[in-house]
C-alpha cells in the first residue's frame, strides 16, 4: 500500500460547535484534525468523549495548539507554566494526541538569551517525554525573541532532545517574505509538524493580517508549491494540516468550507507533486497527483436566463451584435441564437424555472458556460479526483436517442460550466426546431472572433471557494486583484486565466456581490458585473456595423477621451473616432487595448466588444468607473 500524505486541519478553521466541526471534517474527507484549546474549553464533551467521538468518525487527533507564552524570564512565571504544561499533558493523555503546539513567546519578558531558551524548552521536552509525549516548537512572526523558522531550529538543534521539534507554519514563513529553502536543512524527522494557510498580498500588520485573513492553498498568494516541495525534500512524514484564522470562514457553512479545505490540500499535493522531482521527494509520503485533461478549446455556447420580462430587451441586444434566431425549443420557451461560431441560449420562460429557478425577473443571468474539448470525460475525471461534483448530460442525439457528450460542473449556485465534446455541437440542432434560413446565415462575415471572456458576479461569501475551483480543476492563473470605486460603491474584481496557449483560453473575471451562496445570486449591483465579452479584430468596423443593425454607442464624457489625450498622446482623429462609436481604451507594456459596451439589460447584466492589440493581457479595468457611470445614465 502506497504510503500518502495524511491530511489535517484545525478546528478554528471551520465555524460551528466542536460536535459540527468533527463531523464536517469527517465527512470532507481529512484523516485528522488538530483541537484547537479554546473550542475544546468552550465544549461539553469531555476529553474522553471527544476521543470516542474521533475514533467513531475515523478521524486521528493530531495535534493540541496552542500553549502560549511558554518561556519567560521571571522564575515564578516559568515555575507555573511548567504547572499549566503539566494540566495540558493530562488533557493530552485523556484525548489520545501525543504532540503539543508550543509558540514562541511575543511578551514583554520573553527570554532572549538563546542558551537560557534552549534551557527551557529542554525542560518541557524532559516533561513531555515522561508522559511519552512530543513538543513542536514554532516560530510567530511577531514573536518577541524567536519570530523566524531558522531561529526556532536554531534552539530545537541546540537542545538536541528527542521529544524536542519545530512546527513549520507557513503563514509565519511567508508572511515575512523569508525564504524557504533552508526548510531543507532541517531533519525531516525534527519536523514534527506542518501548517499551511494561503493568503492575499496585503499591507497590514502581521498580527492582524494573521487572525484574521489567512485562507486556503489556492485562494491567496503564497508561493505554497514551492514551500511544499522544500517539506517534501526534507523528508517530513507527518500530516498536512491547514491552521486558517478567517472572519468569513468563521461565519460560512461548515459542511462546504469543510470540503473546499480537503480540496485545497488536494490542489497543493498536486502542484508540488508537478514541480518536485520524484527523487527529491522520495523519502516522504507519495503526494495526490490529479489525472490530466484534455485541451480545453475556447467558449462555443452560453444560455442566459432572461424570463419573460427582459427577453423583449435581450433580443434587441442580440439582433444589434448580430446574432440571428436561428430556433425554438419545442417544449420550452427556449431560443437559440447564433453568431460567428458560438451558440447563445435564452430561456424566457415565467420563472425561468428550467435553467434557473427562482431566479428575479428583473436579473437576467449567464448560467452555462459551454467549452469545446476533445474528452469531456477526463474533465470529469479530473474534477470528481479534486472532489469536484462533476455530471453528465444527456444531450438529444441525431438518431432520436440521447448521447452524454456534455460533463457539467457547478461553478456558482447561478452559473455551470459545461465541458462540452464534438458530438454535442449537432444536439443543439436536435433539441430545437430550426427555422428554415437558419443555415445560411453561416455565410455572413462575422463581427466577432469568439468569446474573449466571461465576467461573473460571486456572492462574498463563495469567493474563495470559486476561485479554488477554478485553480484546482481548470488550473487557471489570476491576475492581481482590483478594488474600483465607483459611482455606486467599491467593487473588488479579479480576472483569471487558463493557461492553455491556445489562440481562445478560458478567461473569466469575478465580481464580489454582497450577500451569500443561500440567497441564490447575492444582492445586484446596479449595473456592472455579469457580462459576456466577444473579441474582434476592428473594433471600429464592429461598431459601424453595430450601429448599422439600430445599435446606439453609450454616451461616453468629452473628459474621458481628454484624459485619454493626457495619458497617452493618442492622435486627436483616432479619440474622435473613439468617442464616436463610445469606444474605450488602455495599454500597457504588451500593447493595446480597445472595448464598447452595451447598456445593461436588466439590473445587472451587460455585453461588451474587446480588441486586443499584440500582447495586451488585461481586461480595461482602468476604465470601469467611467463604463458604469455611462451605463447608470444610458435609459
Amino acid at each position: 500500500m502506497v504510503d500518502r500524505v495524511r491530511t489535517s486541519i484545525a478546528t478554528v478553521s471551520l465555524s460551528g460547535t466542536l460536535e459540527e466541526k468533527l463531523s464536517a471534517i469527517a465527512a470532507a474527507g481529512f484523516d485528522g484534525f488538530e483541537v484547537f484549546e479554546p473550542d475544546f474549553v468552550g465544549s461539553p464533551l469531555t476529553a474522553g468523549d471527544l476521543a470516542a467521538r474521533a475514533r467513531d468518525l475515523g478521524l486521528t487527533l493530531d495535534l493540541y495548539q496552542p500553549f502560549r507564552d511558554f518561556d519567560s524570564t521571571d522564575p515564578d512565571t516559568f515555575a507555573r507554566n511548567l504547572v499549566r504544561a503539566e494540566r495540558k499533558f493530562d488533557v493530552m493523555e485523556q484525548l489520545g494526541c501525543d504532540t503539543l503546539l508550543v509558540c514562541s513567546s511575543p511578551l514583554p519578558q520573553a527570554v532572549r538569551d538563546d542558551d537560557r531558551l534552549t534551557e527551557q524548552l529542554s525542560v518541557l521536552a524532559d516533561a513531555a517525554q515522561r508522559r511519552g509525549l512530543r513538543i513542536a516548537y514554532e516560530a510567530l512572526a511577531w514573536g518577541a525573541h524567536v519570530n523566524t523558522y531558522r531561529h526556532s531550529w536554531k534552539v530545537v538543534r541546540a537542545a538536541d532532545h528527542p521529544a524536542l521539534g519545530v512546527c513549520l507554519d507557513s503563514f509565519h514563513i511567508l508572511s515575512r517574505g523569508d525564504d524557504p529553502s533552508g526548510i531543507r536543512d532541517i531533519p525531516g524527522e525534527k519536523i514534527f509538524f506542518l501548517q499551511l494557510a494561503d493568503a492575499p498580498a496585503m499591507a497590514m500588520d502581521v498580527l492582524q493580517w494573521s487572525r484574521h485573513y489567512r485562507n486556503f492553498p489556492g485562494q491567496g498568494n503564497f508561493d505554497l508549491t514551492a514551500f511544499g516541495g522544500h517539506v517534501q525534500a526534507a523528508g517530513y512524514r507527518g500530516p498536512w494540516s491547514l491552521e486558517i484564522f478567517n472572519d468569513t470562514f468563521r461565519g460560512s457553512d461548515t459542511g462546504r468550507t469543510a470540503v473546499d479545505a480537503h480540496r485545497s490540500l488536494l490542489y497543493l499535493e498536486g502542484q508540488v507533486a508537478g514541480q518536485t522531482a520524484a527523487a527529491a521527494r522520495s523519502a516522504a509520503p507519495a503526494l495526490f497527483e490529479p489525472p490530466a485533461a484534455s485541451p480545453l478549446e475556447g467558449v462555443v455556447s452560453l444560455r442566459i436566463a432572461a424570463g419573460p420580462g427582459k427577453n423583449d430587451a435581450l433580443r434587441a441586444v442580440l439582433g444589434q451584435l448580430g446574432f440571428r434566431l436561428a430556433g425554438v425549443h419545442g417544449a420550452h420557451d427556449l431560443q437559440l441564437w447564433r453568431h460567428a461560431g458560438v451558440t447563445m441560449v435564452v430561456d424566457a420562460s415565467a420563472g425561468t424555472v428550467w435553467t434557473a429557478p427562482g431566479l428575479p425577473a428583473h436579473l437576467p443571468v449567464l448560467t452555462q458556460i459551454g467549452v469545446r474539448s476533445a474528452d469531456p470525460e477526463s474533465w470529469a475525471a479530473r474534477a470528481r479526483a479534486l472532489e469536484v461534483r462533476a455530471r453528465d448530460v444527456a444531450m438529444p442525439g441525431a438518431d432520436g436517442g440521447t448521447d452524454t457528450d456534455v460533463v457539467r460542473l457547478d461553478i456558482t449556485d447561478a452559473t455551470s460550466l459545461d465541458v462540452r465534446g464534438p458530438a454535442s455541437a449537432a444536439a443543439w440542432e436536435a433539441a430545437f426546431e430550426l427555422y428554415p434560413s437558419s443555415r445560411d446565415w453561416q455565410d455572413e462575415v462575422p463581427l466577432f472572433t469568439g468569446v474573449d471572456h466571461v465576467g461573473l458576479a460571486i456572492p462574498a461569501d463563495n469567493w474563495d471557494g470559486v476561485m479554488l475551483l477554478l485553480r484546482s480543476v481548470f488550473a487557471m492563473e489570476p491576475h492581481e486583484g482590483l478594488d474600483v470605486t465607483d459611482a455606486v460603491g467599491m467593487l473588488r474584481n479579479r480576472a483569471l486565466e487558463e493557461p492553455s496557449g491556445g489562440p481562445n483560453p478560458l478567461r473569466l473575471t469575478l465580481g464580489m456581490v454582497p450577500g451569500s451562496v443561500t440567497s441564490h445570486l447575492g444582492v445586484a449591483r446596479r449595473g456592472g458585473i455579469g457580462h459576456v465579452a466577444f473579441g474582434c479584430s476592428d473594433i471600429f468596423t464592429t461598431a459601424a456595423s453595430m450601429r448599422a443593425r439600430g445599435f446606439e454607442p453609450l454616451p461616453i464624457p468629452s473628459n474621458y477621451y481628454d484624459d485619454l489625450d493626457a495619458r497617452f498622446g493618442l492622435p486627436r482623429a483616432l479619440l474622435d473616432r473613439m468617442a464616436d462609436s463610445g469606444i474605450l481604451y488602455d495599454a500597457d507594456a504588451d500593447g493595446e487595448f480597445f472595448h464598447l459596451f452595451t447598456p445593461t439589460v436588466g439590473a445587472d447584466f451587460f455585453f461588451e466588444v474587446v480588441q486586443r492589440v499584440r500582447g495586451y493581457r488585461g481586461y480595461g479595468d482602468a476604465n470601469a468607473a467611467v463604463r458604469l457611470a455611462a451605463q447608470l445614465r444610458a435609459p
